[in-house]
């Protein structure tokens, strides 16, 4: 069974994909022609550029023949580019580590003497891939901006996009597809040169993510097209693998799920050939998920065992708990009861690992006590059948006890086994309970942002509109109709903020205070003798929850109102602050000041804020200026 799922991607697929693209047999036979030492180097330079479509081992090995030949030469940049290609064949092979220190060394070599700007701008490159393979963003978008700027210092389209993609990928991982949207269209709005466009395939498979992720699969089937005409047309298979797993992903939202089969198939045959083991078995087990759910679970079990073989080969075991759950539903769905089970028992086993070397420790201490007790008695036996042959019976008797002791110690031990094991499932039912209510609440936020907005919303706007058709007058009919205009325009202004905070997951400390901005700028033509003004010190920008966010920005609202309302400020500031530890927020005025420090009074509003500031988590306080004027100061209570 475990060849199944091969051969059938060899009939469809091996003509086109088990052999080199035609670029790489060239350059292969190229250095094999070559006629000089400096020669050869230059064709396994140009060879070790095809990195992308070429397995990791072939890589690194043609890497290290080039720093060979060019340390023979004493050619230090050649010998610096081949290190730049052993770092780039390291990260694919998941040594991350090694990757970040031989990148390190070649920035080394071009700082001391090597003078190469477009080499250090790749290995800077390079070195924010590894970071987003350890999750440091914040790293990998440092990386991408020293990318951008000197790439437009340099004039290089290429690596200007380059940069601008991996800013755009780091936000992507960090779940904010608008930011991550922007830099990639950045990227290629970078020139209008299609041709340069093309070479940089990969950029059209992010863009087709960013919409798929915003729901936008019209955007998204137009953008992965493109990516899989151009990563063919190129010869990237790294960029041709990715791009065929998105459009399969794209095929099974949008409700063409039995499309999704083909390029799901073409996707693990090209990881197979480019030797990248971690996505080759994360792809299995996504296409084994997939021949689960569309009844074909022979399949799915199939590419379940090859992929788990592949596993344990290359000692990835995180992904064994991913293949063995699939493989128990690929059983289940072919009503292979007992293979089911024991799927589950394994995938228990292997979540309980560390529980099992534990358990294993213990056993085998216990063990070496039993043997030591039974020598013990075993010597106290024969000495008392040398002295009477009557203690036999008892030195049997004691090692009778001992066996049921030892028994019963071994029961206990596999009844907190089997205890644990329940837990752990109860455990993993719960959490997929919790993961359930969570999407569910998603949804009805959203959908209650969409109602305020089509439904609220444009009962206000309208209310304001056909109050602008009446004709004003004096009498008091004309001021109520003002005033109902002003509430109407409240309400618009209200629902407007509410729908901002609604419509996002989480919302970074900067997007409040541009919300803080739009706000002052509403209300700025009505008090033109009090200036307002927002300063950033955001050095870290931090992430809060919508409820979080709705909350501080209605306190900051409220707390600009107060000033302009009893103040008499002529200046009213507010400043955001943050670092990587903490972050606060304080609103100052130059008025009158608070009566007594520490206390602002009891209004509604006062009261509002600090129930807010309560709920979040947060402590505000009042004080006054020893200048004159009041500060409202907003801080967590634990950052």
């Amino acid at each position: 069974m475990r060849l199944y799922a091969t051969v059938i991607t060899c009939i469809f697929f091996a003509p086109a994909l088990f052999c080199q693209t035609p670029t790489i047999s060239r350059l292969k036979k190229d250095v094999q022609a070559s006629r000089t030492p400096a020669e050869k180097l230059q064709t396994l330079l140009f060879l070790c550029d095809q990195g992308y479509s070429l397995h990791p081992d072939t890589l690194l090995h043609y890497a290290n023949t080039a720093l060979e030949l060019a340390d023979r030469l004493n050619n230090k940049p050649d010998e610096v580019k081949a290190r730049y290609y052993i770092s780039f064949a390291l990260t694919n092979k998941g040594m991350i580590d090694s990757s970040l220190t031989v990148a390190d060394h070649c920035l080394a070599i071009l700082n001391s003497g090597v003078k190469d700007p477009m080499l250090v701008l790749h290995v800077l490159n390079q070195r924010g891939r590894c970071f987003m393979r350890k999750n440091k963003y914040k790293e990998a978008i440092e990386m991408g901006y020293r990318v951008i700027s000197g790439a437009e210092a340099e004039k290089s389209i290429l690596l200007q996009m380059k940069g601008k993609t991996l800013v755009g990928w780091a936000y992507l991982e960090m779940g904010q597809s608008a930011e991550a949207l922007k830099w990639h269209l950045s990227a290629l709005r970078t020139s209008p040169d299609t041709v340069q466009q093309q070479r940089y395939s990969i950029l059209f498979a992010n863009l087709a993510l960013n919409y798929s992720g915003l729901g936008k699969r019209d955007s998204g089937f137009y953008f992965i097209e493109r990516a899989i005409r151009y990563s063919r047309q190129n010869e990237d298979l790294f960029a041709l693998s990715n791009s065929l797993a998105i459009y399969a992903q794209l095929l099974v939202r949008s409700g063409q799920a039995p499309l999704a089969e083909e390029p799901l198939k073409e996707v693990i045959v090209i990881r197979k050939l480019i030797g990248d083991p971690f996505y080759i078995v994360s792809d299995m087990a996504q296409l084994g998920l997939y021949y689960a759910h569309n009844g074909q679970p022979e399949k799915g079990i199939a590419i379940c065992n090859e992929g788990i073989l592949i596993a344990r080969q290359y000692g990835i075991i995180t992904k064994l708990s991913f293949l063995y759950g699939t493989l128990a539903e690929n059983y289940k769905a072919a009503g292979k009861t007992g293979d089911y089970v024991q799927a589950l028992e394994r995938l228990i086993s292997l979540k309980d690992s560390v529980y099992q070397s534990n358990s294993a420790v213990a056993l085998a201490e216990l063990q070496t006590r039993y043997e030591l007790e039974k020598k013990e008695n075993t010597i106290i036996r024969q000495r008392f059948t040398l002295v009477k042959k009557n203690f036999f019976l008892y030195g049997s008797l004691l090692l009778l006890l001992a066996g049921i002791a030892l028994a019963w110690v071994l029961f206990r031990s596999y009844r907190r086994r089997q205890q644990l094991r329940m837990q752990f499932m109860q455990e993993e039912e719960r959490r997929l309970s919790l993961r359930a209510v969570q999407m569910a609440e998603e949804r009805e936020r959203q959908r209650i942002a969409a109602d305020l907005h089509d439904n609220l919303g444009a009962y206000a706007a309208s209310i304001a509109s056909n109050i602008d058709n009446l004709n004003y007058s004096p009498s008091n009919n004309g001021e109520a109709l003002r005033e109902l205009r002003s509430n109407a325009l409240a309400i618009v202004s209200q629902l407007a903020d509410s729908i901002w905070a609604l419509k996002k997951d989480a919302l970074p400390l900067t997007a409040i205070s541009d919300r803080v901005k739009v706000f002052i700028s509403r209300i700025q033509k009505s008090y033109p003798d009090t200036q307002i003004t927002v300063e950033e010190g955001i050095r870290m920008d931090h992430i809060l929850p919508t409820s979080q966010a709705f909350h501080l920005y209605r306190i900051l609202q409220e707390a600009i109102s107060n000033a302009l309302r009893h103040s008499q400020a002529s200046h009213i500031r507010v400043i955001f602050t943050g670092d990587d530890d903490a972050w606060e927020v304080s609103v100052f005025d130059n008025g009158i000041g608070i009566n007594e420090p520490g206390n602002a009074g009891a209004g509604n509003g006062v009261t509002n804020m600090k129930e807010r500031s309560r709920e979040a988590g947060w402590t505000i306080t009042w004080s006054r200026i020893p200048a004159g004027g009041t500060r409202v100061h907003v801080v967590p209570t634990t950052n």
